[in-house]
């Protein structure tokens, strides 16, 4: 018996093919589970953002696949780099500023109220755990956040040691929150208050090579409500 394959290489990959992004089956190969998650929203009408917009020189490949794919959305890039303004036009906006200024990404959250956020920016670790903690928040029930290239999170040769930033690694948030989140926010892992909120909020978490992304909630459930309400007793 042959089973149908769930991940298929599918319109999502055929078009990062033809826009030349990495994001396709030829390199990280990410673009057969953002299918399987992005086709819901398709032909909804929502915002979309991504982190990182990339060199010039590959001329904002992943936002026009984006463009292609989403019949509806309204697309919208982030870099601080300013040469990468030039791209941006009727099919998508291109905003230049810092994806670690809290300040900065609430303004956008706030703004374009995205449905989805992918970060794809500087793949270090404060900045992942920034927009993760400052974004994720602020997305509407059922919105999707992704985090690709987590792999900056594990030892590396030593020139990209510029991705270890911060006291602890992306990954190490990641794997806190999941155990929290499978454990239905029990003892352990010992939480912030923060970082309860945030499994509060998480429905689901997807994991593949290179990539993770969150599912939000429609609801917190009054359980783990309790938890965090807990948590911010004890600090008292």
């Amino acid at each position: 018996m042959t089973l149908p394959s769930l991940l298929p290489r599918g319109e999502l990959d055929a078009l990062a093919h033809e826009m030349g992004t990495d994001k396709s089956s030829r390199t990280h190969d990410y673009m057969r589970l953002y299918e399987f998650l992005f086709k819901p929203f398709k032909d909804q009408d929502f915002c979309f953002m991504e982190l990182g917009v990339g060199l010039p020189r590959i001329n904002a490949a992943s936002l026009r696949s984006w463009r292609k794919f989403f019949t509806k959305a309204r697309i919208i890039g982030v870099d601080n780099d300013k040469r990468v303004e030039k791209f941006s036009g009727d099919e998508f906006k291109i905003r230049i500023g810092d994806a670690s200024d809290t300040a900065f990404l609430t303004e956008l959250s706030e703004t374009y109220q995205p449905s989805i956020v992918l970060d794809d920016a500087s793949h270090k670790w404060s900045h992942q755990i920034i927009a993760f903690k400052t974004m994720f928040p602020l997305l509407p029930p059922g919105g999707l956040y992704v985090i690709e290239d987590i792999f900056t999170s594990f030892p590396m040769p030593i020139k990209y040691d510029v991705y270890a930033d911060h006291p602890e690694s992306t990954w190490t948030l990641i794997a806190r929150l999941q155990a929290a989140l499978a454990g239905c926010q029990t003892e352990w892992p010992a939480l912030s208050v923060e970082e309860s909120e945030l499994v509060s909020w998480i429905d689901a978490v997807f994991l593949t090579r290179r990539t993770v992304i969150f599912v939000k909630r429609e609801a917190q459930r009054p359980e783990e409500i309790e938890r965090v309400a807990e948590l911010k007793r004890r600090q008292e």
